[in-house]
């Protein structure tokens, strides 16, 4: 990591900021008005003449060191815990992921700004160490079909350049910011989860790809400067209720979920350690609709029922026996007839954030006749060419 250089101006634009007050914050500034002070007697003394350039760029070391940790709580990333977004992750990047939502407006706070000690540390088991690695679950948004953590992973010694490209890009080569398919990065990891739904009667859910369950495996977000990732994990439900032959999900259960590698591409580099969190989760079913539509064509293909939350709709897709689900696709188009994208890495699921989904169009059709004439600009024939299709209205 090259030493970063501060020039006249950045100098101006860092003292120039407005800072949150502190009593660290201004026994900093004070010694560092102490140092200039006698610094500009030295000069006076000798006959120099001592302008505002000379006074910036003529203080000592030890001075200018103790001017910029003023604004190291914001400026330097090498003091992350210490940053204000620590519990405002979800304000920074809900957004700016590809499963957007206002998450902060339901958010459960983990860790705050009154954890942080003057030292820069907090004392919390959502912020696990591990090396010069540090990752934090700060807040969660607990919706009835999916999870969605607002994490921050720090990087003591910081993430290599080539790390942020490739998270940002795909590629280690140069990509212009019009060619880019999407606003943020990504950031994979190697992780296990377990959800015990035992109190319910429903026993528990192991989730680990290498027993063929799922885990969450990455973390939508954008780094926030060379130190630091902020992102979004979604730990979606739903793939936790079919793999358990759609044994509902309970409204409160533990959640443990275990990091033991982050890399941004599986043949580059690679962060390992081990950062674990026990989570206490109680579901907002505040947000969801169902609607139960039970209606089939008369080979038995069909809907089952509908159900959105703020951020997401699910339809469930009704076969007769002998049929796959593979041969299918569920397509849904909001109010204006405009496809819904989906949400996560469940096709199956659709984001509805900013969309007009008081009323939806659903349709089940033939997975070849989708792939060859009704995928992109071609949802405007899905009406046609639909083995099955309802509308569904939720106000």
């Amino acid at each position: 990591m090259m030493r970063q250089e501060y020039t006249a101006e950045k100098y101006r634009e860092i003292l120039g900021r407005d800072l949150e007050q502190s009593d660290l914050m201004e026994e900093r500034i004070q010694g560092a008005y102490d140092i200039i002070r006698v610094k500009k007697k030295i000069k006076k003394g000798a006959g120099r003449r001592q302008n505002v350039k000379g006074l910036i760029m003529g203080v000592s070391a030890v001075a200018a060191a103790f001017v910029l940790s003023v604004t190291a709580f914001v400026a330097n990333p090498a003091l992350a815990a210490k940053f204000s977004f620590i519990d405002k992750i979800f304000g920074i990047v809900e957004t700016e992921v590809g499963y957007p939502g206002d998450y902060s407006k339901d958010a459960v706070q983990l860790v705050s700004q009154a954890d942080v000690g003057e030292d820069g540390t907090v004392d919390s088991p959502y912020v696990q160490t591990d090396g010069d690695i540090t990752f934090t679950i700060s807040e969660c948004n607990y919706e009835s079909m999916a999870m969605y953590l607002a994490v921050s992973v720090k990087s003591e010694n910081g993430f290599s350049e080539e790390f942020r490209n490739y998270a940002r890009t795909g590629t280690y080569e140069e990509v212009k910011e019009e060619e880019l398919a999407s606003s943020h990065s990504t950031l994979y990891m190697t992780s296990t989860s377990r959800a015990d739904f035992s109190s319910a009667g429903y026993g528990v859910y192991e989730g680990d790809p290498g027993h063929g369950t799922s885990s969450p495996y990455y973390i939508n977000g954008k780094f926030v400067d060379d130190y630091t990732f902020a992102g979004i994990i979604r730990v979606d439900l739903m793939s936790m209720s079919m793999a358990r032959e759609n044994d509902p999900i309970p409204d409160e259960f533990p959640y443990h979920l275990c990091v033991t590698d982050l890399f941004a591409d599986f043949e580059g580099e690679h962060l390992t350690g081990k950062w674990e969190f026990d989570l206490d989760v109680k579901l907002n079913h505040a947000n969801t609709i169902t609607k139960e539509i039970q209606k089939t064509n008369e080979e038995g293909i069909g809907i089952g029922k509908v159900i959105r939350t703020s951020y997401e709709l699910n339809a469930e897709l009704l076969l007769p026996d002998g049929k796959s689900r593979a041969d299918y696709v569920v397509a849904v188009c909001d109010a204006e007839g405009k496809l819904l994208e989906s949400q996560g890495e469940n096709t199956e699921i659709c984001s509805v954030y900013g969309r007009d989904v008081s009323k939806v169009f659903v349709y089940v059709v033939d997975y070849m006749t989708y792939m060859d004439e009704c995928k992109g600009n071609n949802a405007h024939r899905l009406p046609e060419k639909a083995v099955f299709q309802t509308e569904v209205v939720f106000e």
